[in-house]
Protein backbone atom coordinates (compact mmCIF):
# COMPACT_ATOMS: atom_id res chain seq x y z
CA UNK A 1 0.00 0.00 0.00
CA UNK A 2 1.26 3.48 -0.78
CA UNK A 3 0.52 6.72 0.95
CA UNK A 4 0.17 10.09 -0.59
CA UNK A 5 2.72 12.78 0.29
CA UNK A 6 2.15 14.76 3.47
CA UNK A 7 0.03 12.04 4.99
CA UNK A 8 0.06 12.35 8.76
CA UNK A 9 -0.61 9.16 10.61
CA UNK A 10 -1.14 9.34 14.32
CA UNK A 11 2.04 9.33 16.43
CA UNK A 12 1.31 5.80 17.66
CA UNK A 13 0.49 4.44 14.22
CA UNK A 14 2.33 1.37 13.21
CA UNK A 15 2.52 2.47 9.65
CA UNK A 16 5.53 4.12 8.04
CA UNK A 17 5.87 7.79 7.29
CA UNK A 18 7.65 10.73 8.95
CA UNK A 19 7.05 11.29 12.64
CA UNK A 20 6.32 14.82 13.84
CA UNK A 21 7.15 16.30 17.24
CA UNK A 22 4.19 17.85 19.03
CA UNK A 23 6.49 20.71 20.12
CA UNK A 24 7.79 23.42 17.81
CA UNK A 25 11.57 23.97 17.56
CA UNK A 26 12.99 26.28 20.23
CA UNK A 27 12.91 29.88 19.22
CA UNK A 28 10.99 29.22 16.01
CA UNK A 29 7.67 30.64 17.04
CA UNK A 30 6.79 34.26 17.62
CA UNK A 31 5.61 33.49 21.14
CA UNK A 32 8.51 31.21 21.99
CA UNK A 33 10.10 31.85 25.39
CA UNK A 34 13.50 30.97 23.88
CA UNK A 35 15.74 33.45 22.22
CA UNK A 36 17.68 32.91 19.01
CA UNK A 37 20.76 30.72 19.13
CA UNK A 38 23.77 32.47 20.68
CA UNK A 39 26.69 33.46 18.45
CA UNK A 40 29.83 31.37 18.34
CA UNK A 41 33.04 32.53 19.96
CA UNK A 42 34.40 35.70 18.34
CA UNK A 43 31.50 35.98 15.92
CA UNK A 44 29.26 38.32 17.87
CA UNK A 45 28.43 41.88 16.89
CA UNK A 46 30.65 44.77 18.01
CA UNK A 47 28.21 45.56 20.85
CA UNK A 48 29.08 42.23 22.51
CA UNK A 49 32.86 42.98 22.59
CA UNK A 50 34.66 44.63 25.53
CA UNK A 51 33.96 48.39 25.58
CA UNK A 52 36.67 50.56 24.04
CA UNK A 53 38.57 47.61 22.58
CA UNK A 54 38.95 49.29 19.18
CA UNK A 55 39.79 52.78 20.51
CA UNK A 56 43.35 54.02 20.96
CA UNK A 57 43.84 55.98 24.17
CA UNK A 58 44.49 59.64 23.38
CA UNK A 59 46.88 60.19 26.28
CA UNK A 60 49.00 57.28 25.05
CA UNK A 61 49.44 59.03 21.70
CA UNK A 62 50.26 62.33 23.45
CA UNK A 63 52.77 60.51 25.67
CA UNK A 64 54.69 59.21 22.66
CA UNK A 65 54.72 62.58 20.89
CA UNK A 66 55.87 64.59 23.92
CA UNK A 67 58.38 61.90 24.83
CA UNK A 68 60.17 62.50 21.54
CA UNK A 69 60.85 66.12 22.55
CA UNK A 70 63.62 66.22 25.11
CA UNK A 71 62.64 69.43 26.90
CA UNK A 72 59.11 68.19 27.64
CA UNK A 73 59.74 64.45 27.84
CA UNK A 74 58.81 64.51 31.53
CA UNK A 75 55.28 65.46 30.45
CA UNK A 76 55.29 62.43 28.15
CA UNK A 77 56.22 60.15 31.05
CA UNK A 78 53.42 61.54 33.22
CA UNK A 79 50.89 61.17 30.41
CA UNK A 80 52.13 57.62 29.82
CA UNK A 81 51.48 56.62 33.44
CA UNK A 82 47.96 58.10 33.33
CA UNK A 83 47.30 56.43 29.96
CA UNK A 84 48.29 52.99 31.28
CA UNK A 85 45.78 53.32 34.10
CA UNK A 86 43.02 54.43 31.73
CA UNK A 87 43.78 51.63 29.28
CA UNK A 88 43.48 49.06 32.05
CA UNK A 89 40.16 50.49 33.24
CA UNK A 90 38.58 51.08 29.83
CA UNK A 91 40.02 48.23 27.80
CA UNK A 92 41.43 50.65 25.24
CA UNK A 93 44.41 50.15 22.96
CA UNK A 94 47.70 52.07 23.09
CA UNK A 95 49.61 50.38 25.91
CA UNK A 96 52.73 50.19 23.75
CA UNK A 97 52.53 53.92 22.93
CA UNK A 98 52.25 54.84 26.60
CA UNK A 99 55.19 52.65 27.55
CA UNK A 100 57.23 54.16 24.71
CA UNK A 101 56.55 57.67 26.06
CA UNK A 102 57.83 56.64 29.50
CA UNK A 103 60.88 54.91 28.04
CA UNK A 104 61.75 57.97 25.92
CA UNK A 105 61.81 60.12 29.05
CA UNK A 106 64.23 57.68 30.67
CA UNK A 107 66.41 57.74 27.54
CA UNK A 108 66.56 61.55 27.62
CA UNK A 109 67.58 61.46 31.29
CA UNK A 110 70.37 58.97 30.58
CA UNK A 111 71.62 60.97 27.60
CA UNK A 112 71.63 64.16 29.68
CA UNK A 113 73.66 62.52 32.44
CA UNK A 114 76.14 61.13 29.90
CA UNK A 115 76.39 64.54 28.20
CA UNK A 116 77.14 66.28 31.49
CA UNK A 117 79.74 63.67 32.37
CA UNK A 118 81.55 63.95 29.04
CA UNK A 119 81.08 67.66 28.52
CA UNK A 120 80.21 69.96 31.44
CA UNK A 121 77.86 72.03 29.28
CA UNK A 122 78.44 74.81 26.81
CA UNK A 123 81.12 77.42 26.90
CA UNK A 124 78.95 79.55 29.18
CA UNK A 125 78.65 76.79 31.79
CA UNK A 126 82.42 76.48 31.92
CA UNK A 127 82.83 80.19 32.40
CA UNK A 128 84.52 81.25 35.62
CA UNK A 129 84.12 84.94 35.00
CA UNK A 130 81.91 87.60 33.52
CA UNK A 131 78.75 89.04 35.04
CA UNK A 132 78.52 88.27 38.71
CA UNK A 133 81.92 86.57 38.86
CA UNK A 134 83.73 86.65 42.17
CA UNK A 135 87.37 87.75 41.98
CA UNK A 136 90.13 85.71 43.51
CA UNK A 137 91.62 86.80 46.86
CA UNK A 138 93.81 89.88 46.68
CA UNK A 139 97.32 89.10 45.48
CA UNK A 140 100.04 90.59 47.66
CA UNK A 141 103.08 88.97 46.04
CA UNK A 142 104.35 88.67 42.51
CA UNK A 143 104.59 85.20 40.92
CA UNK A 144 104.58 83.54 37.50
CA UNK A 145 101.78 81.29 36.21
CA UNK A 146 101.13 79.53 32.95
CA UNK A 147 98.76 81.34 30.61
CA UNK A 148 96.16 78.56 30.82
CA UNK A 149 96.25 78.70 34.64
CA UNK A 150 95.21 82.33 35.01
CA UNK A 151 92.17 82.91 37.20
CA UNK A 152 89.44 85.52 37.21
CA UNK A 153 90.39 88.55 39.30
CA UNK A 154 94.13 88.25 38.81
CA UNK A 155 96.06 91.24 37.51
CA UNK A 156 98.95 90.39 35.23
CA UNK A 157 101.93 91.75 33.39
CA UNK A 158 102.74 90.00 30.16
CA UNK A 159 104.74 90.25 27.00
CA UNK A 160 103.35 89.30 23.59
CA UNK A 161 99.82 88.11 24.38
CA UNK A 162 99.68 85.70 21.43
CA UNK A 163 103.05 84.06 22.16
CA UNK A 164 103.65 84.20 25.93
CA UNK A 165 103.45 80.88 27.74
CA UNK A 166 103.74 82.43 31.20
CA UNK A 167 102.57 85.66 32.75
CA UNK A 168 103.41 87.46 35.96
CA UNK A 169 100.64 87.89 38.51
CA UNK A 170 100.96 91.16 40.45
CA UNK A 171 98.88 93.03 43.03
CA UNK A 172 96.12 94.97 41.29
CA UNK A 173 97.12 98.14 43.15
CA UNK A 174 100.39 98.17 41.22
CA UNK A 175 100.66 99.11 37.54
CA UNK A 176 99.72 96.11 35.40
CA UNK A 177 98.93 95.31 31.79
CA UNK A 178 95.55 93.63 32.23
CA UNK A 179 93.02 92.01 34.55
CA UNK A 180 91.48 88.60 33.98
CA UNK A 181 87.72 89.13 33.70
CA UNK A 182 86.45 85.79 32.36
CA UNK A 183 87.55 82.29 31.35
CA UNK A 184 85.54 79.94 29.13
CA UNK A 185 86.02 76.86 26.96
CA UNK A 186 85.58 76.39 23.22
CA UNK A 187 84.06 73.06 22.17
CA UNK A 188 84.75 70.80 19.24
CA UNK A 189 87.16 68.08 18.18
CA UNK A 190 88.57 69.69 15.04
CA UNK A 191 91.00 72.59 15.42
CA UNK A 192 89.45 75.71 13.86
CA UNK A 193 91.47 77.94 11.59
CA UNK A 194 93.34 80.84 13.19
CA UNK A 195 90.74 83.26 11.87
CA UNK A 196 87.95 81.15 13.30
CA UNK A 197 89.69 80.92 16.68
CA UNK A 198 90.03 84.70 16.74
CA UNK A 199 86.35 85.12 15.92
CA UNK A 200 85.17 82.61 18.54
CA UNK A 201 87.41 84.05 21.25
CA UNK A 202 86.40 87.62 20.45
CA UNK A 203 82.66 86.97 20.38
CA UNK A 204 82.81 84.91 23.57
CA UNK A 205 84.76 87.57 25.43
CA UNK A 206 82.58 90.40 24.19
CA UNK A 207 79.52 88.62 25.54
CA UNK A 208 81.09 88.05 28.93
CA UNK A 209 83.30 91.12 29.41
CA UNK A 210 81.97 94.12 27.48
CA UNK A 211 79.04 94.84 29.85
CA UNK A 212 81.49 95.05 32.74
CA UNK A 213 83.84 97.37 30.86
CA UNK A 214 80.91 99.60 29.95
CA UNK A 215 79.95 99.97 33.63
CA UNK A 216 83.41 101.21 34.66
CA UNK A 217 83.66 104.98 35.22
CA UNK A 218 86.64 105.04 32.85
CA UNK A 219 84.98 102.88 30.21
CA UNK A 220 86.27 105.02 27.35
CA UNK A 221 89.84 104.29 28.46
CA UNK A 222 89.41 100.52 28.63
CA UNK A 223 89.50 97.83 25.98
CA UNK A 224 89.31 94.06 25.73
CA UNK A 225 91.93 91.46 24.87
CA UNK A 226 92.11 87.68 25.14
CA UNK A 227 94.29 84.58 25.10
CA UNK A 228 93.21 81.68 22.89
CA UNK A 229 94.69 78.16 22.58
CA UNK A 230 97.52 77.37 20.19
CA UNK A 231 97.28 74.34 17.90
CA UNK A 232 99.48 72.38 20.30
CA UNK A 233 97.31 73.23 23.29
CA UNK A 234 94.14 72.41 21.35
CA UNK A 235 95.43 68.96 20.41
CA UNK A 236 96.36 68.33 24.04
CA UNK A 237 92.77 69.08 25.08
CA UNK A 238 93.16 72.67 26.30
CA UNK A 239 90.45 74.72 24.56
CA UNK A 240 90.33 77.55 27.10
CA UNK A 241 89.97 81.25 26.29
CA UNK A 242 90.95 83.93 28.83
CA UNK A 243 89.29 87.34 28.54
CA UNK A 244 91.22 90.41 29.70
CA UNK A 245 90.46 94.03 30.43
CA UNK A 246 93.28 96.30 29.25
CA UNK A 247 94.01 99.98 28.81
CA UNK A 248 92.71 101.33 25.52
CA UNK A 249 95.87 103.30 24.84
CA UNK A 250 98.89 101.23 23.87
CA UNK A 251 101.61 101.30 26.49
CA UNK A 252 99.28 102.49 29.23
CA UNK A 253 99.00 100.53 32.49
CA UNK A 254 96.05 99.82 34.75
CA UNK A 255 96.46 100.79 38.40
CA UNK A 256 93.24 99.40 39.95
CA UNK A 257 90.61 96.74 39.50
CA UNK A 258 88.05 97.22 36.77
CA UNK A 259 84.56 97.96 38.10
CA UNK A 260 82.64 94.76 38.83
Amino acid sequence: MSYPPNSNPAPDSGFGGPAYSPYPPQGSGPDSPYGPPGPGPGSGPASHRPPGSDKVNGLAIASLITGLIGCISLVGAILGVIALRQIKERGERGRGLAIAGIVLFCVWVVLSVIGLALNPGSGASKTTGGLGAKPTPTVTTTHDVKVQKMRVGECINDGDVSEASKVKVVPCSRPHDSEVLAVFTLHGLILPSTEKLHALAKSGCEKRVQPRLDRDPAADKLAMSYYYPTAELWRSGDHGVTCLGVAASEGKKLTRRIHA
